[in-house]
């Protein structure tokens, strides 16, 4: 290989290269992944570690630990933990896990599970991390009596700019 195609192959290496880096957008997220690891709480359960995986093709939620911080141990009929992620204006589900028992059972720690799944905007677009308004947990259940008990946690909410 002579000096002139060597010189040419390092032009064209260098044009490349350049190129790549000037069509860079930041504000283009499509190949960007985010984790989520968020904790909450509320007045009876208390969310811990829950993680939430988010690249533009696919996403993982769950791994967390649900305890029950109430003063006495509780005992329920069923229960139900759902994960949603509010975004642009609509709630879109993360994960939920539901329990229901013949007779009632004591609930203590409980792990969440994981699911592991595609996240799209209803127009068929991937939810990106700036899409995110909010991600939160609905925990519900049934006591031994037949209440049944509602409460909300916040794991994220965006900021206001």
């Amino acid at each position: 290989m002579d000096l002139k195609s060597i010189g040419a192959f390092i032009l064209i290496g260098a044009i490349v290269v350049t190129m790549f880096f000037i069509n860079q957008n930041e504000d283009d997220q499509s190949n960007h992944y985010y984790v989520f690891l968020m904790d909450g709480e509320t007045e009876h359960w208390e969310l811990d570690q829950y993680k939430v995986e988010l690249v533009p093709t696919n996403q993982v939620a769950g791994n967390g630990i649900l305890n029950y911080v109430g003063e006495e141990n509780i005992k329920v009929e069923d229960f139900n933990f759902r994960t949603f992620a509010l975004v642009d204006g609509l709630d879109i589900a993360l994960q939920g896990v539901s329990r229901s028992w013949n007779k009632p059972v004591e609930l203590g720690n409980s792990p969440t599970g994981t699911v592991d799944s595609s996240l799209f905007k209803p127009n068929g677009d991937p939810v990106l991390f700036k899409d995110i308004e909010k991600i939160y947990a609905v925990i519900q259940w049934t006591e031994a009596g037949g209440e049944t008990v509602k409460e909300e946690m916040t794991l994220y909410e965006r900021r206001s700019r």
